[in-house]
């Protein structure tokens, strides 16, 4: 399979599937997790944490409409970062058009809530394969990943997948922060 090329905000993004991982990619466990990751991070040690970063309405970005099978200029976006032991371990951006919220305004009261466990309170969630990509400091998803922190990498691994509430769709990102290397569950 092909990677697909995204640019987004003057950055190329190149998005593959799991298939094309490399053997030795650090974080390959956390990266094919395929269960909730906070139910993860739960189960490695005391000191869960879910930091709700911003929660708008926002411009939307041409690929991700593209994904979303979304007409809408603005999506309803949520920024969490999870913890666990004090040490900050994934950011999460996720998106979620008009049309999807009207039907599905618990989507927007979750405040600190993890969206897997929301999610898992509902019939009908299905969750596409995920696709993978390396991102670096000119890319605003590693920014938005880092914003308000001392972290300080080169690049960073990152997932996507749609989840599907029926028929409506819902984008999100993940992205692996260098503490996950120090919790050990790898």
């Amino acid at each position: 399979m092909e990677p697909i090329h995204v640019r987004t905000k003057q950055h190329a993004r190149h998005w593959q599937p799991a298939g094309a991982l490399p053997p030795s990619a650090s974080l390959r466990g956390w990266l094919l997790e395929r269960g909730s990751l906070t139910a993860r991070i739960r189960g490695s040690g005391d000191g869960f944490a879910l930091e709700l970063l911003r929660e708008a309405l926002e411009p939307a970005d041409a690929e991700d409409l593209r994904l979303l099978d979304c007409n809408d200029d603005r999506l309803h976006v949520r920024r969490v970062r999870l913890s666990g032991r004090g040490v900050r371990l994934i950011f999460a951006s996720t998106l979620v058009p008009p049309a999807t919220l009207a039907r599905h305004p618990w989507l927007a009261q979750l405040g600190e809530q993890p969206l897997g466990e929301a999610l898992a309170d509902q019939s009908a969630v299905t969750r596409t394969p995920f696709e993978y990509t390396r991102i670096g400091e000119r890319d605003p998803l590693f920014a938005a990943a880092l914003e308000g922190t001392d972290i300080a990498p080169e690049t960073l691994w990152a997932r996507r997948s749609r989840f599907l509430v029926g028929d409506d769709a819902i984008l999100v990102y993940e992205v692996f922060l260098p503490g996950l290397a120090r919790v050990g569950t790898d």
